[in-house]
């Protein structure tokens, strides 16, 4: 029985015409698909081809078993499309079995048709074989005496090879939805442990703490024990949350600030006034699921490539905000900007931010970079799915009760 296979449609990890196993190996949807389709109605016209071939001759058994076969090839393939859509608007399962069985029926009438007309046009093309072959002869008087409307039976049997091909199309995406989802899972896993080290990387990476280091260092040899003593109480704050938090593929906004103000409070007792910063979140977004450590190197880079290469300093601008069923986090300052080499300089953090995003969410998030809209600068805005921690009421719902 010709076998369907994948659907060009469906959502996939890399690229719209291909799918990720969870091995690894990527295929091309389009082609498994014809390949698969092609091998299931040539293995179909070989099995029927078999079964003819002692009743009707050679002749005549490969030649209606072949374009039997090949106006099923054809049929099912403009059944393709139909299901592709059926299967975009996600109908419920009655829906689908209804769509196969109408199909499959009203299919059956033109299979038959177009098969039977191509037979007896064959068997005229090829009258003269009648003469030396008697079981060539006999199929196409067989053949002649058919009705051109479709008998019962044939209908019957033409309906079922249809829906059969339906479900398989069907059950073969399904199968290929799960090996899909495996395959994410499976790349989000990996990523998750290459997201730990560059989570760490991006926020105690050894620049930031040596400077934090030699900051105390210079606090203490100029008896500054007040400013040494707080430097060394922040940045120990922030190792200790920064290390609870690593193992935690998201958490919560407001737990996100904490760590952006633990890592702003070490930089304005180095830095002073040279560092300006504005950090604001909207109330409804505080309870919301955010990348773990997702904003904060973000920050750091703002703070590093924008604002404090410049000699008076800069202001650093952190909006967190809801927009319908998307969260969308940006990061912005008035330092060098995307001229001059900004972006560059931030690269390896903004790419690692990209995939841990792209290991989470897929397709359904996605991080921008650019030059401010408002005055000279550098932003980075991140996009994603809008979803409340568990057991997080939201506000309305919390004002109603």
């Amino acid at each position: 029985m010709p076998m369907p296979t994948t659907d060009d449609d469906a959502e996939q990890p890399k690229s719209g015409d291909s799918f990720l196993l969870a091995s690894g190996r990527e295929l091309s949807k389009s082609s498994l698909f014809f390949l698969v389709h092609s091998a299931g109605w040539v293995i179909a016209g070989v099995f029927g081809c078999a079964g003819d071939w002692s009743t009707k001759g050679s002749w005549a058994a490969v030649m209606e078993n072949s374009l039997w076969a090949a106006t099923g090839w054809v049929l099912t393939l403009g059944f393709r499309p139909i299901y592709r859509w059926a299967r975009l608007s996600h109908p419920s399962y009655a829906a689908y079995g209804l769509l196969c069985v109408l199909l499959s029926a009203a299919g059956a009438v033109l299979w038959y048709t177009g098969s039977a007309a191509l037979v007896l046009l064959c068997y005229r093309a090829l009258s003269h074989l009648a003469s030396s072959d008697p079981l060539f002869a006999a199929a196409a008087r067989a053949d002649a005496l058919m009705p051109w409307w479709i008998p019962l039976a044939y209908w019957v049997y033409f309906t079922g090879v249809l829906f059969t091909w339906s479900s398989l199309y069907f059950g073969i995406n399904a199968m290929i939805d799960v090996e899909t989802e495996r395959a994410k899972v499976a790349r989000a896993l990996k990523l998750a442990d290459t997201a730990r080290l560059t989570a760490l990387q991006a926020n105690l990476n050894p620049h930031f703490l040596f400077n934090a280091l030699n900051g105390i260092a210079t606090l203490v040899r100029e008896k500054d024990v007040t400013g040494a003593s707080a430097m060394i109480d922040a940045l120990s704050v922030l190792l200790r949350s920064t290390l609870q938090r690593v193992n935690t593929p998201e958490i919560q906004v407001s737990e996100e600030l904490q760590l952006i103000e633990q890592y702003l409070q070490i930089q304005r007792l180095r830095f002073g006034d040279r560092l300006r910063a504005n950090v604001v979140a909207e109330p409804d977004t505080l309870d919301a699921l955010i990348p773990t450590l997702i904003v904060q190197p973000l920050v750091e880079n703002a703070v590093r490539h924008g604002v404090l290469p410049r000699e008076d300093g800069g202001t650093l601008w952190v909006s967190i905000r809801r927009e319908v069923q998307t969260l969308v986090v940006s990061v912005e300052d008035d330092g060098l900007g995307v001229k001059h080499g900004a972006a560059n300089s931030a690269g390896l953090g903004l790419k690692n931010s990209s995939d841990r995003l792209a290991a989470l969410y897929g397709n359904a998030a996605q991080l921008t970079v650019g030059s401010r809209t408002a005055g000279a600068g550098f932003a980075v805005v991140i996009r994603m799915p809008f979803r409340r921690a568990a057991g997080a009421r939201s506000p309305d719902r919390a004002r109603g009760e």
